[in-house]
């Protein structure tokens, strides 16, 4: 397996090769996807497709180092047989359970997406049910089908609409209340990136920054992934 470098000089068809070959080849595409079509509209800069690189480059060497362990475990001689004891004890708690589901099936990659304290930030945006104001139950995932960035309103707050007022050509802006607050870990608003990834997020731990520093970082994300929105 083959961990591509230099992701910013791109070949047409790469990301789908890579579906074909792993099970990240999808979040490759999708990643890279939105990024291509934000350039290709003019409404993000170029610099923008560096960041495909530095967030999927090293998922892909998180995968090659897990394929070659399982590798050891389940391919291995009589000389590993300590290490699969070990394995077969460790599979018996529900954290490590939990925690390889999440490297298996690649939902817990989490991108580094700027400041930010709060336990979503730069993770995927959890699947649950929400209420719109007019009573419409709705769900997350569906909220990313447009292929468009998200700013979810959570608690009501005008401040983050405001500020996202100006990205109305690549950001819908959406009020909602969580059926499964917990899920959210106290968020009051995120915005989320094409690609289902949260690139801020307000309430919670981070609700001890003032309300200013969360815009103004607000703001900064809306820059960097959706570029000025004099150009949208």
């Amino acid at each position: 397996m083959r961990v591509p470098v230099g992701e910013r000089r791109l070949r047409p068809g790469r990301p789908g090769r890579r579906a074909d070959l792993d099970r990240p080849g999808v979040q490759d595409a999708v990643n890279l996807g939105w990024k291509l079509a934000a350039v290709a509209r003019g409404t993000s800069p170029d610099s923008l497709l560096d960041t495909y690189h530095d967030e999927r480059h090293p998922v892909g060497a998180r995968l090659l180092m897990n394929t070659r362990a399982q590798g050891m475990i389940f391919l291995g001689g009589p000389e590993a047989d300590p290490v699969r004891a070990v394995f077969g004890e460790l599979m018996e708690l529900e954290d490590v359970r939990r925690r390889l589901a999440g490297i298996v099936s690649h939902l817990d990659v989490t991108y580094d997406l700027g400041p930010g304290t709060h336990p979503l930030l730069g993770r995927r945006l959890p699947p649950r049910p929400l209420e719109l104001p007019d009573g419409t139950r709705t769900g997350t995932p569906d909220l990313l089908h447009p292929a468009r960035g998200v700013l979810l309103d959570l608690a009501g707050d005008p401040a983050p609409r405001e500020a996202a007022a100006r990205w109305t050509d690549t950001v819908t802006v959406v009020t909602a209340r969580p059926e499964d607050p917990a899920a959210f870990a106290g968020a009051t608003a995120l915005l989320v990136r094409p690609d289902g990834h949260v690139a801020w997020a307000a309430g919670g731990d981070s609700a001890r920054d003032d309300v200013a520093a969360g815009v103004d970082r607000l703001v900064e994300a809306l820059h960097h992934c959706f570029g000025s929105p004099e150009v949208a």
